[in-house]
């Protein structure tokens, strides 16, 4: 093991993370100062949290043992916490990293093994971050133990949330080469069935991560006072041990049990690493082969579904394209994840209420964010997409005999059918959820389908008229600031829809008494379906008018 090659090889990972991200990719000087600023900034947070922390305690009607035996219990979940956080961290920064075009892979020119590439690979992943939260937390624990007199266990949680993020960014090392081969493996048995295989399961994955993130970070304290039982009831998966050891440690006082805990943490961390050193040099350099189709004959082409509800052969061909592309590229997951953590967060902030609070004090809440925002949410995503992830393939479009009108219906089409169904998806599941009433569910979903329509038409002309066709280092699709003013107008533009709705929620809610004089709901919502319909209009006249001058300018 040459640490020097690792070290560079890190150094190359940081790099190519900041030219992913599009900053000053030609820049050679690096001011070290301002490259580890994040970290320093971490530590004096840290150590803020921590001297806040004991103060707070100083207030609080508690003896100093009733504090330490409180942080005991929440310096032995903390290894936990780190390691569901830096897994979720890890995984987005994966899926940034797999849009980045002309990737060279070092393994094949660079005189290093293949256990230091695994090892700096491994490392990379904490760097940002994973490495600046678990440095605020190691920074506060170490702090707050000088006062309240755990040092010792402070210094055992400090190495123990370490080793955690490291444990973390090797077993998403694992799951990113697996995932690769047997993606790949699929393609080449079961051809385009493959894309459903990945796309369902990346989503599932990226569920699963966020819905634990989410109510570690929406569950505050009563989710780290939880754990140490859920700890102790898990003890049988290996993900726990290093809270388990210090439980044993520190807590419980068992030190026969504490170190079978830590050698078994020890081994199943370098049995983790093991693993990935052993994929990577199988398969760390496999590219999943190319779908092909053969077809004997002349082509021929069908109506199909699209055909038969009223879109031409040229319509058709651009819909299908955009759907194959959004499901097939990782880095546009987020467009289908994003809306699904919308419906999350009310359901995990719901959890430990009685159903007499939610539906009393925050339903009218929890329906806009389950009928409402996620579907809002996903159109102005896809909208501002839909044509800068054409790339710089956006010549074909230029050569193709494709008009003005057939690529804005198809393209706004595209947008608003994945709206309206999230909308369905997360309707249905809320509606089951919550138990609304019939009335609730008819109007949550008109005005579901109102914000699609006219917030698609909003997108997809900012998605025009603010595209970017840059690939290298990475898509950009659109540019930043015009997303930020597609948020502000899109927001600003729902509550003009809404605004008839209004005074019906106010006074439902119970605002301090205030009560406004409404219409009736059906009424309101039948005005704010009239307001989302001309609104549609104008935005969508305003595209069609703007891509004629596109497709006639076609330039890239």
């Amino acid at each position: 093991m040459n640490w020097k090659n690792v070290y560079r090889l890190m150094q190359i990972e940081r790099k190519s993370a900041r030219m992913s991200r599009g900053t000053k990719t030609t820049k050679v000087k690096e001011n070290k100062v301002l490259d580890n600023l994040l970290y320093v900034l971490a530590i004096v947070i840290g150590v803020v949290v921590g001297i806040g922390a004991w103060f707070l305690t100083g207030v609080l009607p508690m003896s100093v043992g009733e504090i330490q035996n409180l942080a005991s219990g929440l310096f032995v979940v903390l290894p936990t916490f780190v390691l569901v956080a830096s897994a979720v961290l890890t995984l987005l920064y994966q899926l940034q990293r797999s849009g980045v075009k002309l990737q060279a892979e070092t393994p094949y020119w660079l005189p290093i093994t293949w256990s230091e590439h695994t090892l700096a690979s491994v490392l990379a992943s904490l760097l940002g971050l994973p490495l600046g939260i678990v440095l605020i937390l190691t920074s506060a624990v170490l702090v707050f133990s000088i006062f309240s007199g755990l040092i010792a266990l402070a210094i055992a949680t400090s190495i123990a949330m370490f080793a955690a993020a490291f444990l973390s960014s090797t077993f998403m090392e694992v799951l990113r080469v697996l995932q690769v081969r047997f993606t790949g493996a699929i393609y080449k048995s079961s051809g385009r069935g493959a894309i459903w295989v990945r796309f369902v399961g990346s989503l599932a994955f990226l569920l699963i991560f966020f819905t634990l993130y989410f109510f570690a970070i929406y569950g505050g304290m009563n989710f780290l006072s939880s754990m140490a039982d859920v700890q102790t009831t898990v003890f049988f998966i290996p993900f726990v041990w290093l809270g388990l050891m210090l439980s044993s440690f520190f807590i419980t006082g068992s030190t026969i049990l504490g170190l079978v805990y830590l050698c078994l943490s020890l081994a199943f961390i370098g049995g983790m690493y093991v693993l990935a050193f052993l994929l990577n040099k199988r398969f760390g350099l496999y590219t999943p082969p190319a779908i092909k189709i053969q077809k004997s004959g002349l082509y021929t082409p069908k109506t199909g579904f699209l055909g038969k509800i009223g879109f031409s052969t040229n319509e058709s061909a651009v819909i299908r394209k955009d759907f194959k592309a959004f499901t097939r590229r990782k880095e546009l997951m987020s467009v289908f994840i994003t809306p699904i953590i919308f419906l999350l967060i009310p359901f995990l902030q719901s959890i430990g209420l009685s159903s007499e609070e939610s539906i009393a004090e925050l339903v009218i809440m929890y329906a806009g964010m389950v009928y409402m925002v996620p579907a809002a949410f996903m159109v102005m995503l896809l909208g501002t997409m839909i044509i800068g992830q054409e790339g710089q393939a956006i010549w074909r479009i230029y050569a193709s005999p494709i008009s003005a009108k057939n690529i804005v219906k198809s393209k706004y089409f595209f947008t608003v059918i994945f709206g309206l169904v999230m909308a369905v998806i997360t309707g249905i599941i809320g509606t089951i959820l919550y138990h609304y009433s019939f009335t609730m569910a008819i109007v949550g979903f008109l005005e579901a389908i109102f914000l699609t329509v006219a917030l698609g038409a909003i997108s997809v002309y900012v998605g025009f008229i603010a595209t970017d066709f840059t690939e290298v280092p990475r898509p950009r699709m659109v540019r930043q600031i015009w997303v930020i003013l597609c948020m502000i107008i899109c927001v600003l533009i729902a509550l003009v829809i809404l605004l008839p709705l209004i005074p019906t929620v106010i006074s439902a809610m119970n605002i301090s008494g205030l009560i406004l004089p409404s219409l009736n709901i059906f009424v309101a919502t039948a005005i704010s379906g009239v307001i989302a319909t001309v609104i549609a209009v104008i935005f969508y006249k305003l595209t069609l008018s703007y891509a004629k001058d596109f497709l006639r300018k076609a330039e890239v």
